[in-house]
């Protein structure tokens, strides 16, 4: 009997102390950790719209690059420097917990994006390329820039998650690399001394815009028709391609400081044609803006100080609403985006510390599109 009683104690105090390595193992390994939501809802000062605070502005926190898809109806992929190093979340946009993807030593912020399926996620970490599943959040690389370049921050990724761009650069030359992702291999679809930047994969086809010393050029996959694109004068703030790839919409500023920055769309033709380039509408100075699914409605970043305002742009009425204030210090800092049920957007703005990722419902004022 003392036997039992003696093996019965011990038993459950070896089960106690496991539970204890466990506990501990678990507070030690950050990747797949769960964050307790911090969000906070306030109303806007000057509009009282609600706005939710999804993130904490005692550290840094950032969204998918544009065209990079990273936001749904249920959930939010961001980018955060919370653990002192930057690392990868995946937010509930319902309980608004988070729970960490990453433990990268060098994470690109702006390379971040949801796989087509959504059944996972890209990221450059350092040189590599890595592509982690969910549940179980297992990685494996993809790609590693070879010695003697390093990686330009950001990365484009196309809609069936076959391709990914971004651009190199060794101490003489910029490339343009496109990667081939199930097999790993990369070719360089041009390479110049001059800067190049801000590739973007066009959905449903086999071609990229890019940056060439600031004009925004464009390319075939195979390395043809490599031409600069015959935009409105004056500068181009930001350009993305429409949901459908059908068209280039971009912000204008003209080269007369005394008319407004214009939202205009280019539509590229075939053969010879140039392509139709028409002004959408004039906006109230916006630096960076967003397209919901069907293009009816843009969300937009305005730069002007005396109204820091995050506005809604109706096209067919070229009406815009005040959504809430954005108060950025920068206002390209904002970088809003519509959800693809068009039912809410978020945005960033250091207005409250650090940048910090927001959200507003639209839900009573944009009609609800396909896409979740």
């Amino acid at each position: 009997m003392r036997s039992r009683i003696w093996r019965n104690r011990y038993s459950r105090r070896a089960f106690l102390a496991s539970l204890t390595v466990a506990a501990h193992a678990a507070e030690t390994t950050a990747k797949g950790r769960i964050l307790a939501s911090v969000a906070v809802r306030y109303p806007d000062p000057a509009t009282e719209t609600t706005v939710v605070r999804l993130t904490d502005p005692q550290f840094t926190s950032s969204l998918p690059a544009i065209g990079n898809r990273g936001v749904t109806a249920r959930q939010l992929l961001y980018a955060s420097d919370l653990e002192g190093k930057w690392q990868a979340f995946r937010m509930d946009l319902k309980s608004k917990e988070s729970r960490q993807l990453t433990e990268a030593e060098d994470l690109d912020a702006a390379s971040i994006a949801l796989l087509a399926n959504e059944r996972g996620f890209w990221h450059f970490d350092g040189p590599s390329l890595v592509e982690t599943s969910f549940p179980a959040l297992k990685s494996r690389v993809i790609y590693r820039v070879p010695e003697g370049f390093d990686k330009l921050p950001g990365a484009s990724y196309s809609d069936d998650g076959r391709y990914a761009a971004f651009i190199e650069k060794s101490a003489s030359r910029y490339r343009l690399r496109l990667l081939h992702t199930p097999g790993g291999a990369a070719e360089t679809l041009f390479e110049s001394s001059g800067e190049l930047s801000d590739p973007l994969l066009r959905p449903r086809d086999a071609s990229l815009m890019y940056r060439r010393r600031g004009e925004l050029w464009s390319m075939r996959f195979n390395g043809k028709e490599n031409r600069r694109l015959p935009l409105a004068e004056g500068e181009t703030p930001q350009a993305q391609w429409a949901a459908d790839g059908h068209a280039i919409e971009y912000l204008n500023r003209p080269p007369d400081p005394g008319k407004l920055t214009a939202l205009r769309e280019w539509i590229p033709g075939a053969g010879a044609n140039q392509g139709a380039d028409a002004k959408i509408a004039d906006t109230s100075q916006f630096v960076r803006f967003h397209a919901n699914a069907d293009a009816s409605v843009y969300v937009g970043a305005s730069g002007n100080k005396a109204s820091p305002y995050l506005l809604l742009l109706i096209r067919a009425a070229r009406r815009e609403l005040a959504l809430a204030e954005h108060r950025a210090s920068d206002p390209a800092l904002v970088a809003p985006v519509f959800a693809p049920n068009s039912q809410f957007v978020v945005f960033v703005s250091d207005r409250h510390g650090k940048p910090a990722i927001y959200w507003i419902a639209v839900d009573k004022l944009v009609a609800e599109t396909d896409g979740s």
